[in-house]
């Protein structure tokens, strides 16, 4: 079967299994057998892109987190705003009557909430349809429009695959499966493949052939490589066994944004520890960048702070959005 014809509710179905499974020999097992079975035209990229939404970048953001989508799924369902089921939805963070047992997982109370107003039934949407009503939830320029899709998706659907439907919106399935996993039993080298590109898409498409090796792909300097994070040990004697004796150098830890700049020339790019390119930040900081780093083509990684010239000291953390801000509008 082709990918993109396949049922949503047969992603679901996965979803739940996962979720429930506790064996990770077995999740991993069982989505493998999914891609084998139901991606037979080696076309991945609609699938994966839902089963990793934390990772796809080709959609772009939807602006809507927790407090923004209860607001809307409200006003998509046409319930008042002060009815028990908008306050729930509202609420969802606390316990008690107002929310139930529920309390903390926004995806669960809005499922119990969407349950007295949909049928069991599944609504036959596809993975197709689904990726491109979810498109046009992220490019709609005003609430209406992005409320419009969510009554959609709401016909289209019933409570447990809206349920889903909203984890993916918020890009965390809590499936107890890593990503890692999920690369490996995909092909043995995408992983590898998207730490170089942090590419999705590329990552499916180069890698259709799940039989076929492929070559290693050297870092690119314009794209996004995915970034080494520091592990936490419990004390700095478990660190010091973990270099084994090498000699290091330690600094002071500074609270700024991850960020890699990478400089091709006269082109400078910001590229946040989630792959997104930060345009905002170049009218403050690309010609500082071009003037200062005298090499032509380099990645350069680190934490970015603002250094304030009155206090002559670091700013507080979040001030470089606010910069970025300032000189976007200016």
């Amino acid at each position: 079967m082709a990918t993109e014809q396949t049922k949503f509710s047969v992603l679901c179905s996965l979803f739940k299994w996962t979720q429930q499974t506790k064996s990770a020999a077995r999740k991993r097992s069982k989505f493998r057998k999914f891609l084998d079975a139901y991606c037979i035209d080696r076309n991945f990229f609609p699938a994966i892109r839902l089963i990793l939404p934390n990772l796809d970048r080709e959609r772009g953001s939807y602006g809507l987190k927790e407090s923004i989508l209860a607001t809307s799924l409200i006003d998509a369902l046409g319930i008042s705003r002060d009815s028990p089921d908008a306050l729930r939805l509202v609420n969802w963070r606390k316990g008690g009557a107002a929310t139930g047992a529920t309390a903390g997982n926004f995806a669960l109370v809005a499922a119990e909430v969407l349950h007295l107003r949909q049928g069991t039934a599944s609504g036959g949407l596809t993975i197709r349809e689904l990726n491109e009503l979810l498109d046009r939830l992220a490019s709609g320029e005003n609430r209406a429009e992005k409320i419009l899709v969510l009554s959609t998706l709401i016909q289209k659907t019933n409570a447990q695959e809206m349920k889903w439907i909203i984890m993916i919106i918020l890009k965390d399935l809590k499936l107890g499966i890593s990503e890692k996993s999920i690369f490996h039993e995909f092909h043995p080298d995408a992983e590898d493949l998207f730490n170089v590109t942090c590419d999705l898409k590329l990552v499916c498409e180069k890698l259709r052939d799940r039989n076929q090796r492929h070559k290693r792909q050297d870092i690119e300097v314009g794209k996004a490589v995915r970034p080494q994070l520091a592990k936490r040990v419990a004390n700095a004697t478990e660190a010091w066994k973990k270099l084994h004796g090498k000699e290091v150098v330690v600094e002071c830890k500074f609270d700024g944004d991850r960020i890699q700049i990478h400089k091709n020339g006269p082109e400078i790019h910001f590229f946040s520890r989630n792959f997104i390119d930060h345009s905002e930040y170049a009218h403050a900081m690309s010609e500082i960048i071009i003037q200062n780093v005298l090499v032509d083509r380099c990645i350069l990684d680190g934490e970015m702070l603002v250094w304030d010239t009155s206090s002559k000291r670091f700013a507080e953390f979040g001030t470089n959005q606010e910069i970025g801000m300032y000189f976007n509008m200016d």
